[in-house]
């Protein structure tokens, strides 16, 4: 009976403080009370978690799977326009190597393609979106 007592207080799930859980379940009350998206409110919490677990790039995998689920496949716009803003920002700083004179030719021919690529995503983009915006709501969540 002892031996069980000696456990239950070495039990690391029990004897934790519980002030970074706390911390998560504010930080999350805060984003909702700041009208954050939901989909922010995941990638958040994913980055947290990211820490907690040493797992790098759980963060940026979560966020992946929103953008492909959620932006691509269900047509919420805030995942698309997360994922053109990133190639946007992209884009400009493919555009800044372009102009770097140390490239050799072949290499300028390799990044105008990258430049070419990113237009052309950024035109799908932001037909997506604008479609996403004429035949759906964006997400909302809903009691049950």
């Amino acid at each position: 009976m002892a031996e069980e007592e000696t456990k239950k207080e070495l039990d690391p799930l029990i004897t934790q403080p519980h002030g970074l859980e706390q911390q998560a379940k504010m930080e999350i009350v805060n984003m909702i009370h700041s009208g954050e998206s939901p989909f922010d409110i995941i990638y958040h919490i994913a980055k947290r978690l990211e820490t907690a677990s040493g797992e790098p790039g759980y963060a940026q995998y979560v966020e992946e799977q929103i953008r492909a689920v959620y932006g691509f496949a269900l047509e919420h716009t805030k995942p698309m326009e997360n994922e053109l803003r990133d190639v946007e920002a992209r884009l400009e700083r493919i555009k800044k190597s372009y102009e770097n004179p140390e490239f050799t030719e072949e290499e300028h021919i390799r990044i105008g393609f990258a430049i070419e690529r990113h237009k052309k995503n950024i035109e799908r983009l932001k037909i997506m979106i604008q479609q996403a915006k004429a035949n759906h709501e964006d997400a909302v969540i809903q009691k049950n």
